[in-house]
């Protein structure tokens, strides 16, 4: 009984180690490093993001705006959807990219818009989804026209 109960204590300390390290081996940075995690749920800078796209003169209405994880296929990211007032001039696209690249939500590796014009088509063009990564091609051009992103603690 006492080997039983050893063992299940070894085990059960075995779990939680490996629960705190990443697939590589290493440590999860978001559980050793709390500035890793960018704004945490990002409550206060998702209400300044919403605020901002729903103040854009041709914004009808913001139907969705959420945050996701990184997963192991895709990077974290930012999901907007809205209603124009208007014929959906994809410019709109650029002004909400615009937005979310100013603001202190963290991490953002892409940006999906998603607009629907007045008469409820789907507008097409534009630049989503938005890659901030880095290294991609585009980073450079948005950090010329937007500035550098800012840095969240």
């Amino acid at each position: 009984m006492l080997r039983i109960t050893t063992l299940v204590a070894v085990l059960s300390a075995l779990l939680a180690l490996t629960a705190c390290t990443s697939s590589d081996g290493g440590a999860d940075p978001s559980t050793t490093d709390p500035s890793a995690r960018g704004c945490g749920e990002c409550t206060e800078e998702l209400a300044a993001v919403r605020a901002d796209v729903e103040a854009l003169p041709d914004v009808r209405e913001l139907a969705t705006l959420e945050t996701y994880s990184d997963s192991p296929t895709n990077g974290a990211g930012v999901q907007v959807e809205l209603r124009t007032r208007s014929t959906g001039d994809a410019s709109v696209m650029d002004q909400v990219a615009e937005i979310i690249w100013k603001s202190r939500l963290a991490p953002v590796d892409e940006v999906f818009v998603t607009v629907e014009d007045a008469s409820g088509e789907l507008v097409r063009g534009g630049g989503s989804p938005y890659d901030f990564t880095e290294h991609s091609r585009q980073h450079d051009t948005y950090v010329e026209q937007w500035g550098p992103r800012p840095v969240t603690e």
